[in-house]
């Protein structure tokens, strides 16, 4: 009735009141009284849940404590499973989680940022004349020269699909290098970024939870690790196989190197020097190109991680009566999260898509080289090894990297639970976010890394295969005359 004037407006809904019989007024004053004391009561709920979290963040952990406890006047001792109490006592952040990995990467060549092990992101800093991005340069400077080296002898023979193989790898691995070391300079500024916003998020209930994602992060890089050393394993024996086959020389460590560095020796004469380079830079690369799937593997980890622990909290409140203040603060860390997202993908998009591209073409060539006839079970064995290991890491990354656009949609569930009585402009608006962002991980924009990708991969694959069966001719795998990487 707001085409009447105020005062008749009011006068109309004072007899509008009073037309309404006395138990309909009685009904709705006690329904309304119910529903202010439900929501005082979770707001109650809510209120102690924040007291409790701001106590467990006051609450100092000191390093030099003990890592058992000793009950007084019993002989009982509480051992924590981590081995020292400021384990046990993790904050559960991202930086904590992923600081070994980073350790272990700056041994290859990779991401050389000091102060990954610090417990605070703010020790985190990137110099030029450290160190770690000395031998970062220096091994750039010498995948160029491989790379280099693998381009002349390749563009000097007749060029196929299959021959290509070598430019490819070192190729990718190169250009990983470059990235992973301008992605070292935005380090610092982006773990700062993601601790500010995991400060701002629900606090874990256990500290079981806060150690979850630190768990997964380091069981995906020791069975990565694990994995590809035993790839790199048979590929030596297979190689040593194949060596003896073609024994240009007396010399069987001689022909190792012959065969397996035959991009170095095809423009000069052999060396031992030459050819321990040659090998010391096939053991880096090797462990690079497995590496960059593993980073965006736990990139998406704690990415997803983040958006499960926002989606807990709000399991915990499942169709209650929550206040609007309630909905605002979760909007506002849902955005964070996903502002935190966007950083991320913009830092490692070409990562993510030289890793997709990549396990693309190997697989390609890989399913392509099994029509032909293994020459010795070394090989086979080799061989079908590294195919299931090439194609259960691109599933992996796919899945791991689909998690976090599954855990932004997740919400949305939570949110079609609340109330009527509760719904307000802060649900609607949160619930809108939701449905219209596309939060995933992206190569270059090009594509998003969701659940249908897998599927489309899978095509792409089925698709490439039927095309290139059609031009295939069954070649000998241990052709003397060509490289064995090839």
């Amino acid at each position: 009735m707001k085409f009447l004037p105020a005062k008749l407006e009011r006068k109309f809904r004072r007899l509008k009141k009073h037309s309404r019989s006395s138990l309909t007024r009685k009904l709705d004053v006690m329904h309304e009284s119910a529903r202010k004391k439900v929501i005082e009561e979770n707001c109650d709920a809510y209120k102690n849940q924040k007291h409790s979290e701001y106590e467990c963040r006051k609450r100092p952990t000191s390093s030099k404590a003990p890592s058992s406890i000793f009950v007084s006047n019993r002989n009982i001792s509480i051992e924590f499973p981590g081995g020292t109490r400021e384990t046990f006592l993790s904050e559960g952040s991202f930086h904590q989680a992923v600081g070994r990995v980073l350790l272990v990467a700056e041994f290859f060549a990779m991401m050389p940022v000091k102060g990954v092990t610090a417990k605070h992101p703010g020790d985190l800093s990137f110099s030029w004349r450290n160190v770690r991005t000395c031998f970062c340069l220096v091994f750039i400077a010498s995948s160029l020269a491989n790379f280099g080296l693998s381009l002349f002898k390749v563009l000097n023979n007749p060029i196929s699909f299959n021959s290509v193989k070598p430019i490819i790898f070192r190729g990718s691995v190169l250009l990983v290098l470059i990235v992973a070391l301008r992605l070292a300079q935005q380090w610092p500024t982006l773990m700062m970024y993601w601790h500010e916003v995991e400060q701002g998020l629900p606090q874990y209930p256990s500290q079981v939870g806060k150690g979850q994602m630190g768990h997964t992060i380091r069981m995906v890089m020791l069975v990565g690790m694990m994995l590809s050393f035993a790839e790199h394993l048979l590929s030596m024996i297979s190689a040593i196989h194949y060596a003896r086959y073609c024994n240009s020389t007396s010399d069987p460590i001689k022909n190792y190197f012959l065969r397996t560095n035959d991009e170095i020796f095809y423009v000069t004469s052999y060396s031992t020097a030459l050819a321990l380079w040659g090998k010391f830079q096939n053991v880096y690369s090797t462990f690079i190109w497995n590496y960059m799937d593993m980073f965006v593997m736990i990139v998406s980890i704690g990415l997803a991680a983040k958006f499960r622990q926002l989606n807990n909290d709000l399991r915990n409140f499942k169709g209650m009566h929550m206040a609007p203040s309630y909905w605002s603060e979760r909007r506002i860390q849902y955005r964070n999260i996903c502002v935190l997202c966007d950083k991320m993908d913009d830092a490692i998009s070409l990562i993510t898509m030289v890793s997709f591209s990549n396990n693309l073409y190997f697989i390609c060539v890989q399913l392509l080289r099994s029509l032909n006839t293994m020459p010795s079970v070394a090989h086979a064995v080799y061989f079908y090894f590294s195919l299931i290991f090439l194609i259960g890491r691109t599933l992996a990354v796919s899945l791991y990297s689909a998690s976090v656009h599954d855990e932004s949609r997740l919400t949305l569930r939570y949110l079609r639970c609340v109330p009527k009585d509760s719904w307000c402009p802060e649900v609607k608006r949160f619930s809108e976010e939701v449905i219209n962002d596309e939060v995933a991980l992206s190569g270059m924009k090009f594509f998003h890394l969701t659940r249908k990708l897998v599927l489309s991969v899978a095509g792409t694959i089925v698709t490439y295969e039927l095309v290139l069966i059609q031009f295939h001719e069954d070649n000998d795998l241990w052709d003397c005359n060509q490289s064995y990487y090839s």
